[in-house]
């Protein structure tokens, strides 16, 4: 039986759990980071934007990882439905892929026509890999995300630096206001260093964990599709499809087979009667052969005699 999907399930418990503990532990500088050091919206919308993003992709590869756990209960079903000779689609759902190619040959077979099971499986690895448009823009977008956060927060960062010096520049200004400028643009420098390191470390995270659960998704297609290939290969090609010659699945659905069998039979017996008589017929031709030598020999000896006398 095969659990290779409920293992990549328990590893993504394990993963989260331990990622929740982390979280607890260090719950006071996670605050500083993402929630006490952030003075506008700016580093909330990014970070939240990342989150909503990578919460999106990892419920869609949850619902295809249970998904693909039916489809590998499907084959184990079948294997065992196949092994106690009962019916092969027994308690799988016809949309499954294992039952989806048990009716595919059959129905190929029932028509008579050749089986490409490389078309076949050919045919299911493009059908699977086009369902995963939106886990491969979440893959390649995540880690973009941080970078845009990063520039955003760079960019704030230089306004402040440029309110800096602005107020420096000022000379005919007042202490206290050039003062107050230089503390606000030195806070909105801070701000914007904190906002591009706490968007790069959320994109980095979510990319890992993302990307390590995605690579075991492609992991999991390949598995699946190389075990229906194998079902197919050593269990439904012999029971279904029995000859790959149609003029012979023609004989065999019109019943002359079993007539050209007898038919060789007979011509068998017949071929090994004609091979007797030829066989007798070269023995008795050897011996009017040697009795020919005979007759010769003596009429040559009269011949001789004959000869003498005169």
């Amino acid at each position: 039986m095969y659990n290779y999907t409920r293992n990549i399930l328990l590893q993504m418990m394990i993963v989260f759990s331990l990622l929740a503990v982390v979280i607890v532990w260090q719950r006071h500088i996670i605050y500083q980071i993402y929630i006490a050091n952030q003075v506008n919206t700016v580093g909330w919308a990014i970070n939240g934007g990342i989150v909503l993003l990578f919460i999106c992709g990892l419920a869609e590869l949850i619902k295809r990882f249970f998904e693909y756990r039916n489809q590998e209960q499907a084959i184990n079903r079948f294997k065992t439905n196949v092994k106690n000779n009962a019916e092969p689609l027994s308690g799988i759902r016809q949309e499954y892929m294992m039952a989806q190619r048990f009716l595919t040959i059959k129905s190929l077979n029932q028509r008579r026509a050749n089986i490409n099971q490389n078309a076949l499986a050919a045919t299911l690895i493009a059908a699977e890999s086009s369902r995963n448009s939106f886990l491969k823009f979440v893959h390649n977008i995540l880690i973009l995300t941080g970078v845009f956060g990063t520039i955003i927060s760079l960019s704030i960062s230089l306004l402040g630096a440029s309110d800096i010096l602005q107020s420096g520049g000022q000379a005919g200004s007042l202490l206290g206001s050039r003062e107050a400028a230089q503390v606000s643009g030195l806070s909105t420098m801070i701000y914007g260093m904190s906002t591009a390191l706490s968007t790069t470390m959320t994109a980095i995270i979510a990319y890992l964990f993302f990307g390590y659960f995605y690579i075991k998704l492609t992991d999991t297609q390949t598995f699946l599709i190389s075990k229906i290939e194998e079902v197919t290969a050593t269990t439904l090609m012999p029971h279904l499809q029995f000859s790959q010659d149609p003029l012979v699945r023609d004989y065999v659905d019109k019943g002359v087979l079993p007539h050209l069998d007898e038919s060789a039979n007979e011509n068998q017996e017949l071929m090994a009667l004609i091979r007797e008589i030829a066989e007798r017929q070269q023995q008795a031709a050897n011996q009017n052969y040697e009795s020919m030598k005979e007759v010769i020999t003596i009429l040559q000896r009269g011949f001789r005699l004959r000869s003498d006398d005169d």
